[in-house]
């Protein structure tokens, strides 16, 4: 199968079944580790650079550059908010988004009209990635943990956001790409305000 080929299939039917089996048990392993072993530890080039890669993302989100945002996404990406707190199989339990990179390129042009209503005025952020975990998953792909907290602030309501992300990680031939973005609110379970805006 060709480039062209893989690509167009990764893009138009890649959410099936044994795609959210894989995506329910990949974050698991780490939430059972009391540490990770060192035999799992990536090396120190992949970890700047996964680093530098994260970094950019919260960067370019809280700048409003959600094109070139979306450009450090694989064409076979997943983002994904669950609506719950205990790891559940996105194929049986609600999400408040489980978005494929179609879906997140019309996502992006629809917030670029300036037209979104639920963005106007659009919703400022700051975003925050600390205690960095990293697993070596494979030769090329990296599994990286992070708590994070977001400022928001609009129409001068300010209001945070806080929980835990799983990124998986790829290297490519254009450089270090995001296959997952997970997002877990500490409270994925309540009632959830305007979250219209990118996590």
């Amino acid at each position: 199968m060709g480039a062209a080929q893989q690509t167009t299939q990764a893009r138009t039917g890649y959410f099936d079944l044994d795609y959210y089996r894989s995506v329910a048990t990949l974050f698991r392993q780490w939430r059972e580790m009391t540490e990770v072993p060192e035999a799992l530890i990536p090396s120190d080039e992949h970890r700047r650079a996964c680093e530098r890669l994260l970094y950019a993302e919260a960067r370019l989100i809280d700048s409003g550059r959600l094109r070139d945002w979306l450009d450090l996404y694989s064409d076979d990406c997943a983002y994904w908010l669950p609506t719950d707190v205990e790891l559940c199989d996105p194929a049986s339990t609600v999400s408040w988004e489980f978005d494929d990179r179609r879906r997140l390129e019309e996502r992006v042009e629809r917030l670029a009209t300036g037209l979104a209503y639920s963005q106007i005025p659009a919703t400022r952020t700051a975003h925050l990635y600390t205690n960095m975990e990293m697993i070596r998953h494979g030769d090329r792909e990296v599994i990286v943990f992070c708590n994070f907290l977001i400022q928001t602030s609009r129409l001068g309501h300010s209001s945070q956001r806080a929980g835990w992300c799983g990124f998986l990680l790829r290297l490519t031939d254009q450089g270090w790409r995001i296959v997952i973005k997970r997002i877990n609110l500490i409270d994925a379970d309540q009632p959830q305000n305007n979250n219209s805006f990118t996590l």
